[in-house]
């Protein structure tokens, strides 16, 4: 058992080692991407209610440094006593005690204590990487929320301008008479359907930058985004260190648990001093025999081990290993599936992309040449219309296209358990 916890532990120093300075082989940001976003995640960590507790829990950890420091696992106690006779024939005796003591740690006790309270601290320390992997998710969500309404907005004002430039079009070409006013209205109609989508999107944009303030602080949805890493190594994932610390400290509780078989035994030093008169009833007080004495000792008390106490100890010592080793073999399963599955949506995101813009730009290319044959009176203002509408449509897909694309990426980047650097 000893052996087993020495080798997770040792595991566990080598990957928190990986946290404190970065292998030469993992990961390197390109430099100056996901600056922005970066300072944004620190201060979403910063105001993030979980993280203060665990900060706040890790201080707590970190001071029972004090009681595997001590010379005594409890508190030394002071008592005494006094007593006094009320009848016989010790009259006027007296008797004063004092005892000063302390429990003593069991052998091994001490340090495995000690241990626990490291195993401790770096726990703390993974869960605090690992809720800022989760801060980031959400800061990354609400940053591509933002990045999609504000991409809204700018097709919304191209349409609007699109609309009054063909709008003043069709006003010019009904004063001059070169078609009807049925044509003037469909303008007008557009134009006002441009105006109203330009103010919901714009509504969205404000609610969404809105979500982002109060994620991060007040910090706005703006600057260089985060670009594509280089994958780490996966046992150097957030989600498999803290699962594995996890394990590392039920191993030295459980190492603790069989140092500590029995309550820890206590000794003291005391001190008596006894005074009294003693004389047979009916005999003159004068002939009494007088006493007094003071007796210095020790006193110790050692608890014997039983199985009502040590079993059920035991027994949830191994309950938190088990439960411990299946945490960590279930999120092992859970990264190894996460990371596939963001990497195929990354490839499908990238076709997407390519396929959207490619009909971004056989829609600009019919718009031009529609729009040319209205000038020239081949069509009509509704086919004008509707390979408009069509051009809008290739827009906003290309527009959602991009953003999922950026989407993907940044979940790739979650799945692999990296988070925004500067």
């Amino acid at each position: 058992m000893a052996r087993r916890f020495v080798a997770i532990f040792a595991c566990m120093l080598i990957a928190f080692g990986a946290t404190a300075k970065p292998k030469s082989g993992a990961r390197q940001p390109v430099e100056g991407a996901g600056a922005v976003i970066a300072r944004h995640l620190d201060m979403a960590v910063e105001i993030d209610a979980q993280s203060r507790a665990l900060e706040a829990q890790r201080g707590a950890i970190g001071a029972r440094y004090h009681t595997s420091n001590s010379i005594t696992p409890g508190s030394p106690y002071f008592a005494g006593s006094h007593r006094k006779n009320a009848g016989g024939n010790l009259h006027g005796y007296r008797e004063t005690e004092f005892e000063v003591g302390m429990p003593v740690w069991l052998p091994g006790q001490r340090d495995a204590y000690e241990s626990t309270v490291t195993a401790g601290l770096v726990e703390i320390d993974e869960r605090l990487a690992l809720r800022r992997l989760d801060v980031a998710a959400l800061v990354r969500d609400a940053w591509w929320n933002a990045q999609r309404a504000a991409s809204a907005v700018a097709i919304a004002r191209n349409r609007l301008s699109t609309a009054r430039d063909i709008g003043s079009d069709m006003s010019r070409r009904v004063e001059l008479g070169e078609t009807g006013q049925q044509d003037a209205l469909l303008a007008q109609n557009e134009t006002l359907a441009a105006e109203t989508e330009l103010a919901q999107a714009e509504a969205a944009a404000k609610a969404a930058r809105a979500a982002y303030g109060v994620l991060t602080g007040g910090a706005a949805p703006d600057g260089k985004l985060e670009m594509p890493t280089q994958a780490p190594p996966v046992e150097d994932h957030p989600a498999l260190r803290a699962p594995l610390a996890s394990l590392s400290r039920a191993e030295t509780q459980a190492r603790l648990v069989d140092a500590t078989f029995i309550d820890n035994p206590e000794i003291g030093v005391f001190g008596r001093h006894e005074k009294s008169t003693e004389y047979e009833a009916g005999r003159n007080p004068s002939e009494a025999f007088r006493t007094d004495s003071t007796t210095v000792g020790l006193r110790f008390r050692i608890p014997l081990p039983t199985p009502g106490r040590n079993e059920p100890r035991q027994a949830e010592a191994e309950a938190e290993l088990a439960k411990a080793q299946a945490e960590y073999d279930r999120a092992s399963r859970i990264v190894l599936a996460e990371i596939a599955a963001s990497r195929v949506a990354l490839t499908a995101a990238r076709r997407a992309e390519g396929l959207a813009a490619k009909r971004l730009a056989v829609a600009n290319e019919q718009f031009e040449l529609t729009r040319k044959a209205f000038q020239l009176g081949e069509v009509n203002a509704v086919d004008l219309y509707r390979v408009r509408q069509s051009l809008l449509d290739a827009r906003r897909a290309h527009s959602s296209a991009t953003i999922d694309l950026g989407v993907a990426q940044s979940r790739v980047n979650q799945a692999l358990g990296c988070v925004p650097e500067p």
